[in-house]
């Protein structure tokens, strides 16, 4: 298993998105749990008071080879299809952050693909 998901955060929302992607798939429909994601400086932050999922922007997702070695600056999030997390992990997504990766590790951070009614 030399391949991975590398995933891009964009600035778009979905109906911003008028092409396709010139490599990988644009996708939409992500929630971070445990923290927020903040378009203006396009990195994690610390998530608001009683704000327990929130939406994503579009993300470009490609496929590409794994990489041995790991940006300080990326967060390496586990992704997963419902809240419950395990034993339905789908992908390990790279977000930014001006943070340690450490901080979003300790504090659970993950991304959901369905919240179902959470």
């Amino acid at each position: 298993d030399k391949l991975q998901v590398f995933t891009d955060v964009t600035k778009k929302e979905a109906k911003q998105v008028d092409t396709e992607s010139k490599d990988g798939a644009f996708v939409t429909g992500m929630f971070l749990e445990g923290a927020r994601w903040d378009s203006t400086s396009n990195s994690l932050e610390d998530s608001r008071p009683k704000e327990m999922f929130v939406g994503m922007p579009v993300i470009n997702c490609k496929a590409g080879l794994m990489a041995e070695k790991q940006d300080k600056n990326t967060y390496t999030c586990p992704t997963y299809c419902v809240p419950t997390r395990r034993p339905y992990f789908v992908f390990p997504a790279q977000l930014r952050t001006k943070a340690t990766p450490d901080k979003w590790v300790l504090a659970g951070v993950a991304m959901i693909l369905d919240i179902g009614g959470a």
